[in-house]
């Protein structure tokens, strides 16, 4: 499963990145993109994580900030290797 991380500074790296997100995921593989602000570079990360594990980690970070700058972490829509801690037979009620 891939996930965006944004809000970095110019000296982060794909070593930073797994070390400092290793504490919550399982990360396999970190790419930084540094197009556009040289200031502000994402990284797009490979996780070894359920749907439901990188989504309750994503709403814990949410709105933390690291050196001046709050990180957000985003689920791209339709990736193909998406798999849910749910059974298939499972039901999940929502209301």
């Amino acid at each position: 499963m891939q996930i965006i991380l944004s809000g970095l500074h110019c000296d982060a790296c794909e070593t930073s990145v797994t070390e400092g997100l290793s504490r919550f995921l399982h990360v396999k593989h970190v790419r930084m993109v540094r197009e556009g602000i040289e200031d502000n570079p994402w990284a797009l990360i490979e996780v070894a994580d359920s749907y439901e594990r990188v989504w309750n980690v994503c709403n814990q970070l949410r709105g933390v900030f690291h050196r001046g700058k709050v990180i957000k972490l985003y689920i791209p829509l339709h990736q193909d290797n998406v798999y849910h801690d749910l059974e298939p037979h499972q039901r999940l009620d929502i209301f």
